[in-house]
């Protein structure tokens, strides 16, 4: 057994024995990222931290039995005090190799939109002279992908300097950070600033090797909360909708050339009564996805479904499902096998589907756009995106198109 897990051993046995005489309490550090974390001072002096990601950490903590102990230190004491076992964990962190050597990461605890902002409106980032805040989380992933970083500053406010005085020509920080900038009165208002989107950067909580090997459990209780816990945070900003539905119209009338959805709705496999749904449902999803119904090889055999599955592939990435659902919100075509046959009881059938839409025009103006979701299993975020299908004059949808889409991949379009 080596020093290193002696060590651990050693520290575990006593953390142990201390925290059976008291409320568990999880120490955690983090840094500042308004709006994410932010530091706070009370009228009576006291300081405090909030902020989105502190409301979810703290969220996920409570729900697996916890507290939360948090400070707020530079990112690189932040790193430190994790390596020497100085604190339990630390959020909210981009992953790395040197933080998996030495931690346990979560399902992701925030997730930022990193652009590149600039003065002209064609940047070349390979080229260009990137200025970056110092141990940031920006930082570390361009030194990791090749990227040259120009320079390193303690704030993003004078990121924006810089860039005003021509000094760097790009300053990459997350979107929400440069809103909150813009509304601060200190900083200085540039014209003309030019964003342009790099990536979904997914941030998460790291556990130190003490920690997960004292308190097994407490990881995967904190996962199952943070769907919950974070909530509204995963919804698509105005910018991103806009975008989204453009491209999603573009992808819709590509695929109409391809496919008669209404011959493909009426090709599907009919269920007469909601009890035989539900029947086959709950047989669908015990065996989903590693085994699977005569009737769902039966679907994925349609001509429909293989010109799904073929249209899917052709994008290589950014489309990651397609469903066609008929009026009683069954599967009649499919690009691959899905989870559930019944897709009656979820939003993107229903929001297209209510009474209230029936009064929509038939040449999908309506398009619902899903929050964003986290997929552990490709570790990618992704939405969906479904229309109404119309039958000849009918104002009433007999059916639903489903997209789903890999948002990073489609918000680089």
């Amino acid at each position: 057994m080596g020093y290193r897990s002696l060590a651990i051993g050693a520290f575990a046995l006593l953390a142990f024995q201390v925290c059976l005489a008291k409320q568990p309490s999880l120490n955690l550090v983090t840094f500042e990222a308004p709006p994410y974390q932010i530091a706070t001072v009370a009228g009576n002096g006291s300081t405090g931290i909030r902020g989105e990601t502190v409301h979810t950490v703290t969220c996920a903590a409570k729900a697996a039995g916890w507290t939360t102990n948090i400070t707020m230190v530079p990112q690189k004491r932040a790193i430190y005090s994790l390596k020497r076992s100085m604190a339990d964990g630390y959020f909210a962190a981009d992953p790395s190799a040197e933080l998996e050597a030495m931690a346990s990461r979560s399902y992701p605890v925030a997730l930022e939109k990193w652009y590149f902002f600039t003065l002209d409106a064609s940047p070349k980032p390979r080229k260009d002279r990137i200025g970056v805040v110092d141990g940031s989380n920006e930082e570390a992933w361009l030194k990791a992908n090749g990227y040259n970083v120009y320079v390193s500053v303690t704030s993003p406010k004078q990121l924006l300097a810089l860039l005003e005085r021509g000094r760097i020509n790009a300053a990459l920080m997350d979107e929400r950070l440069m809103q909150d900038l813009n509304t601060d009165s200190g900083t200085p208002a540039i014209d003309n600033l030019h964003s342009h989107f790099l990536r979904y950067a997914p941030l998460h909580l790291y556990l130190g090797d003490v920690f997960q090997v004292t308190y097994p459990n407490f990881l995967s209780a904190f996962n199952e909360a943070l769907p919950t816990c974070m909530g509204k945070n995963l919804q698509l900003s105005e910018r991103e909708l806009t975008h989204i539905e453009v491209l999603t119209r573009r992808l819709l009338a590509e695929l109409r050339g391809l496919l008669n959805l209404q011959q493909a709705l009426k090709a599907g496999p009919q269920s007469s009564t909601l009890a035989e749904v539900l029947s086959i449902d709950s047989k669908w999803q015990a065996l989903a996805p590693k085994a699977q119904l005569p009737l769902a090889s039966h679907i994925q055999n349609l001509p429909a479904s293989q010109t799904l599955e073929n249209w899917q592939r052709s994008y290589q990435g950014l489309i990651t499902e397609v469903m066609l659902v008929n009026s009683m919100g069954t599967i009649a075509a499919m690009s691959q096998l899905t989870s559930d046959y019944w897709q009656g009881d979820e939003s993107k059938f229903l929001e297209v589907t209510g009474s209230e839409l029936t009064t929509e025009p038939r040449d999908l103006n309506f398009l619902f756009v899903s929050p964003i979701r986290y997929d552990q299993s490709t570790a990618r975020f992704q939405i969906s995106v479904s229309a109404p299908l119309y039958s000849g004059d009918s104002k009433t949808p007999n059916g639903v198109i489903v997209l789903g889409l890999d948002i990073e991949e489609a918000m680089g379009i």
